[in-house]
């Protein structure tokens, strides 16, 4: 059985604000999960058509490039918590600001194929390293955001922080 089998993470686990990411996803084995998610979404970016890639749905919103590329870029920052603290630093880890990460990217003069390309470099490491821990790293807690988190939760977080902007490209970007 794997470490991640009926590891849904705890309500104590994470900060409220966490709350609708983590219950975007399903109580069941994260890394299968990450897995089937990476191959549906790596399809889908594919098939974007080319003149929808620049679109918002709103003023002020980002494009469809820059969603991609923050998914990546939380996926990554994310990811980079759960092995600080899976190793056991306790150092309290910093936020970032999402929109200024999109604003200073340069996502929309990167290729389609460029930016899926990342995401699934970035996507499989992710898969890795969570693949590849103990039960104790699984369950270990840290500070990220002036909140506690595990990094159980941290993987759930990813998982549903993805399905959350992937549910909006699909209903609100290409409709």
């Amino acid at each position: 059985m794997s470490i991640w089998e009926n590891q849904y993470p705890e309500s104590t686990e994470y900060a409220h604000f966490y709350r609708s990411y983590i219950q975007e996803v399903p109580p069941t084995n994260i890394i299968d999960l990450l897995n089937s998610q990476m191959h549906e979404f790596y399809t889908f970016i594919n098939s974007i058509p080319g003149d929808k890639l620049f679109s918002v749905y709103e003023e002020g919103k980002w494009s469809i490039k820059e969603v991609i590329g923050h998914i990546i870029d939380t996926e990554r920052v994310f990811a980079y918590r759960a092995l600080r603290i899976s190793r056991g630093d306790t150092t309290e880890l910093p936020g970032f600001d999402q929109d200024e990460y999109v604003s200073e990217s340069n996502f929309d003069q990167r290729t389609l194929a460029n930016l899926a390309n990342e995401y699934l470099a970035v996507r499989i490491a992710t898969v890795h390293l969570f693949q590849n821990m103990s039960t104790e790293m699984v369950t270990m807690n840290g500070k990220a955001s002036n909140t506690n988190v595990s990094v159980r939760a941290i993987a759930y977080i990813i998982a549903g922080h993805q399905q959350h902007h992937f549910d909006m490209l699909k209903s609100k970007y290409l409709n």
